[in-house]
């Protein structure tokens, strides 16, 4: 990954993870690892999650405990929880059970999902933006091999406007609104 200088991801390195407090940069190479820094850091969101997942990545938000994390932030902040997310393909969601797809038909006002669109649609990366500060990126999404930080007020700022360009272009996700969930 080119925006940070990381270093290999240790599990002890967690306990020490705050949200908008911890400089560190956390290097992951494979989905566990990667799991535990999604689930950490999501559990930390005070007002906002941006999931920019074009193929939904069920592995990581399609989850019940990654669900849970989530449905909890909503029970514990209420009004001004919001989650959004970009998908540019739904069939993995439609395939296979998705936990927060699942919790999206249970809170429509509090979490969105929409279809990526335009020259968006393309993008090779995938990642969460928390609270506007903390972010865990993959260049590409097809690999889990990751970079997380949970401060990066520049680099996250950055992928905050592009996540709210793409979103104005997105549409409603409609084919997955019809699941009979």
């Amino acid at each position: 990954m080119t925006d940070f200088a990381a270093t290999p991801f240790d599990p002890a390195q967690l306990a020490s993870q705050r949200l908008g407090e911890s400089d560190e940069v956390l290097r992951t190479d494979s989905l566990l690892p990667l799991q535990a820094i999604t689930d950490h850091i999501t559990a930390q969101a005070r007002n906002s999650l941006r999931i920019l997942a074009p193929d939904t990545d069920p592995e990581l938000y399609g989850r019940d405990a990654f669900s849970r994390i989530v449905a909890a932030f909503i029970a514990e902040r209420g009004r001004v929880a919001r989650i959004r997310m970009l998908i540019a393909d739904p069939a993995p969601a439609r395939h296979h059970a998705h936990a927060l797809v699942t919790l999206w038909h249970r809170f429509p006002s509090f979490i969105e999902i929409r279809e990526l669109r335009d020259v968006y649609a393309s993008t090779r990366e995938a990642f969460l933006l928390v609270d506007d500060t903390g972010l865990v990126r993959r260049e590409e999404k097809d690999n889990w091999a990751a970079v997380s930080t949970y401060r990066s007020l520049t680099t996250a700022r950055a992928r905050a406007g592009w996540f709210d360009e793409a979103w104005a272009h997105a549409a409603p996700c409609s084919a997955l609104r019809r699941l009979g969930l």
